[in-house]
């Protein structure tokens, strides 16, 4: 595997995935889970990003310490995304937030598949700044590739990657992303289906969170 993508190794982690892939895991407890690994996959993110030595006065004396040396950006892929960034945030509170909205293209007749974005709420200029672009399902990898396209078109040449579960397949796509410095995840799993969902995955990420299923317009 390529030495930029680290499987999350973590008895707690893996509890939690345990429950956000049971169908019985109500939307309210499904988005307090994902929340929680948002949280975790920050300590991961963390040791991929730059920080500087500071000392700070304590109130008995002074005392050495790290404070991070860039701008970070957190991006999240919506609506699925929402409680993994909501996590994430509170592990580094300092961080900005952005967003980015994409739905599929699909012809299962001629076995076509493309991926639009037709929202963002972006930085107009990233080239200073750590982007971290969060997205619970790293399915066939399409969204993911086109976000950081555009992110890297802003200027962003720093990108980590942080998800739950990805397939084999997206995981591959987008190792090939040359500004991607890494890509944190918590499972790998087996395949995709004909529908381009993750199996055995979890499901729907975006309807288990938000509750029920949408339509997509």
């Amino acid at each position: 595997m390529d030495r930029k993508i680290v499987v999350v190794d973590n008895p707690l982690i893996k509890s939690y995935l345990t429950i956000l892939r049971n169908t019985r895991t109500q939307p309210l407890f499904f988005r307090e889970i994902m929340e929680k690994i948002g949280f975790y996959i920050g300590f991961e993110i963390a040791k991929f990003m730059n920080w500087r030595s500071v000392e700070v006065t304590t109130p008995l004396g002074r005392a050495k310490g790290l404070t991070i040396s860039r701008e970070v950006i957190a991006v999240g892929i919506l609506g699925a995304s929402l409680p993994l960034l909501y996590g994430f945030v509170k592990s580094m509170p300092w961080a900005g937030i952005g967003l980015i909205a994409a739905r599929r293209i699909e012809d299962h007749s001629r076995g076509y598949l493309d991926v639009e974005i037709y929202y963002t709420r972006l930085p107009r200029d990233l080239r200073k700044k750590v982007v971290v672009l969060l997205d619970p399902m790293l399915a066939t990898g399409l969204t993911l590739k086109k976000s950081v396209e555009l992110i890297s078109r802003l200027g962003a040449s720093d990108i980590i990657v942080g998800s739950v579960i990805a397939s084999r397949e997206g995981l591959e796509r987008l190792s090939k992303e040359r500004k991607v410095k890494a890509i944190i995840v918590c499972s790998v799993d087996e395949k995709l289906d004909k529908n381009y969902f993750i199996v055995p995955g979890l499901g729907d990420a975006g309807d288990r969170a938000l509750g029920g299923t949408l339509s997509h317009y």
